[in-house]
This record gives structure tokens, C-alpha cells and sequence, in this order.
């Protein structure tokens, strides 16, 4: 639990800071780059990192110059490649906060930078459930109603206002994610890191994303046992059977085999090579 004592340093720490985003030229230059840079963030989707790839991607140039030693630029990237997943429009906030904290990093000998991926993980599931509620449930519905409104009518307009009323927000939010970010997280990070409220942000955030993990896991793991039991004359359903024990018990153990597989340095190819092979298996002998 993060201590009440650090929270109310740390909330001491945001009122002292400035309420202007203030960047200097080369800084305003560099979010600039990062805002062209983060629009192909899907575009290296996978099953094993999701958008680590492209969040990395987007980094590059700015890890590059912030990291002058080779062997730490390398490292930096290689650790923004981890595992990432959120609505696009607000990962240009984790962008300029990572940013921030690997300039932190570079600078100070003592920082801890395994919070960086720790903040990370941390932050993208409620910017997710917060970005997907907004731009998805909300904007785009809103947006679609004006649109097809207009159109059935027959007004050219209807196309273009769709577009304009989903866009215009989505790119503000991108933009200024990525400052506000940057800005403040800056500053914040610095502050933390000095008043030991950073390492209980880490350890909150390595829960949050522990727990994250754990409800992906549990919703996008999908196993059912449909071969039944005879015991008597009497068909038992075994799924219902795991279900009484521990619900999600076999989706449970495939994950904690592949995580084991994962820590031995197994190819995750021959892993997925696996998983449907075991899958088709299963379904020839009506286990599935």
C-alpha cells in the first residue's frame, strides 16, 4: 500500500509545479517527431508484445539522443519493446512520460529504471478502459449519429462531419497526451525519485499491472472441456466439474505453462506452434 505520508508529499510536489506546459525549442521539436512517430502504433501488432514494437518505434530517435552510449540505447530500446496495450490516442501520454523517465534515467546513476515499464504497464489498462470508453462507447456512436443523420438526408456533409467530429478530439488528445506527459512527468518524476515517492508509485504500479495481466489472462484465455464422463450410466461434464473447483482453472494452467516456457527463453514462435497443435488435438479427440 503506498503510504499516506508519501502521497501527500507527492500531491505537495504537483501544486509547486508550474500549471503552463513549458517546453523549449528542442523539446517542442522532439513531441513534434513523437506525434508523427506514434500514429503507426498498430502497425507491428502481435500476439506476443501487442504494440511493444511500435511504442519502441516511435521512441527511437529520442532514445537515441537522450542515451549516448551505444550500449544504453540499445538497452532502452530493448526495454521499451515489452509488452504494451492501450487506445492509441492515449499512449501518446505513456510516451512522453516514458520519455521523461528515460531522460531521468540517463542522468541520474541512481534511478531505479525498472519503474519505467513498471509505470508503464501500470498505466495502460486504465487509460485503455478510460480511451475505449470515450473514443469508442461515446465519440465515435456520436459521431456515426451525426454522420448517417446527414447522409440519409443526402447532405455531402455527412462523411466529413464524422470524420471531423472523431478526429478533432482524437488528435488533440494525442498531441497534448504526449506534452502533458512529457511536461509534467518530467518534472514529477524528478521530484518523485528525490522524495522516495517513486518507488511506492512503482510498486502500486506493478500491482496494477499484475492485476491487469491477470484479467487479460482470464478474459482472452478461452478453454472449455466438453468430453464427458460416464460413471454409472450417468454422463458427468467434467468443465462443469473444474468449474465448481476453481472457474478458469485449465485457461489458468496453459498461461502459468506458457510464462514457464517463456522464463526458459523458449521461442515464443514454438510456443504458439504449440498451442495449436495442442488445440487441434484436443478438438480430434472431442475434448474441446
Amino acid at each position: 500500500m503506498i503510504n499516506n505520508l508519501e502521497v501527500a508529499q507527492g500531491e505537495q510536489v504537483l501544486v509547486k509545479q508550474s500549471n503552463k506546459l513549458e517546453l523549449n525549442k528542442e523539446e517542442r521539436k522532439m513531441i513534434n517527431q513523437l506525434f508523427i512517430r506514434q500514429f503507426p502504433l498498430m502497425g507491428s501488432m502481435n500476439y506476443t508484445r501487442m504494440q511493444g514494437q511500435g511504442f519502441a518505434w516511435a521512441l527511437q530517435p529520442m532514445l537515441k539522443k537522450i542515451y549516448t552510449k551505444r550500449e544504453d540505447y540499445l538497452q532502452a530500446l530493448k526495454r521499451n519493446t515489452m509488452f504494451f496495450n492501450t487506445t492509441p490516442a492515449m499512449a501518446p501520454f505513456i510516451m512522453g512520460l516514458t520519455l521523461s523517465m528515460e531522460k531521468e534515467n540517463a542522468a541520474n546513476p541512481d534511478f531505479d529504471e525498472s519503474s519505467i515499464n513498471a509505470v508503464k504497464v501500470g498505466l495502460m489498462g486504465p487509460l485503455a478502459g478510460l480511451g475505449d470508453s470515450f473514443f469508442w462507447g461515446t465519440l465515435r456512436v456520436i459521431a456515426a449519429g451525426v454522420g448517417i443523420g446527414l447522409s440519409t438526408t443526402g447532405n455531402f456533409l455527412g462523411p466529413i462531419m464524422f470524420l471531423l467530429i472523431y478526429n478533432i478530439p482524437n488528435l488533440l488528445v494525442r498531441y497534448y497526451g504526449a506534452v502533458i506527459g512529457y511536461s509534467y512527468g518530467g518534472k514529477y518524476i524528478t521530484s518523485a525519485s528525490e522524495s522516495g515517492l517513486l518507488q511506492s508509485i512503482t510498486k502500486a504500479a506493478s500491482i496494477m499491472g499484475l492485476m491487469m495481466v491477470g484479467a487479460m489472462s482470464a478474459s482472452m484465455v478461452s478453454f472449455t472441456v466438453k468430453y464427458p464422463i460416464v460413471i454409472g450410466g450417468a454422463k458427468i461434464v467434467l468443465q462443469e466439474i473444474l468449474d465448481k473447483l476453481l472457474i478458469g482453472f485449465v485457461p489458468l494452467v496453459i498461461v502459468l505453462v506458457c510464462f514457464t516456457l517463456l522464463r526458459k527463453k523458449v521461442n515464443p514462435n514454438w510456443i504458439l506452434l504449440g498451442l495449436v497443435a495442442f488445440g487441434f488435438g484436443c478438438a480430434v479427440l472431442g475434448i474441446l
